[in-house]
């Protein structure tokens, strides 16, 4: 038996359209400064195939890892337009 995802509801493969599929694991590292941080999502054990957990009619938010904050996007911040997050492991992300 396969684990469901945390809202327990079943994911099918986007791929093969199958059920076997294992949820929260890591399906990939980005490395982060000097370190590597686990990207979570799924795998599909019929294809072989990771792949992210797809949107359930949630607002979904885009993110990018930028290097440095520029002045526009300090602006853009202050406009509550995007969100701009400092991890402890040194990442910056712009989540807009």
């Amino acid at each position: 038996m396969f684990p469901l995802p945390s809202n327990n509801t079943p994911v099918n493969c986007p791929t093969c359209g199958t059920a076997k599929v294992l949820s929260n694991i890591t399906v990939a590292w980005v490395q982060a400064g000097d370190s590597l941080l686990p990207e979570r999502g799924h795998f599909c054990t019929s294809c072989s195939k990771p792949f992210k957990a797809p949107l359930n009619g949630d607002i979904p938010f885009g993110a990018v890892r930028v290097r440095t904050i520029s002045h526009a996007l300090l602006r853009l911040q202050e406009s509550a337009d995007l969100v701009v997050v400092r991890h402890r492991a040194g990442v910056k992300e712009v989540i807009y």
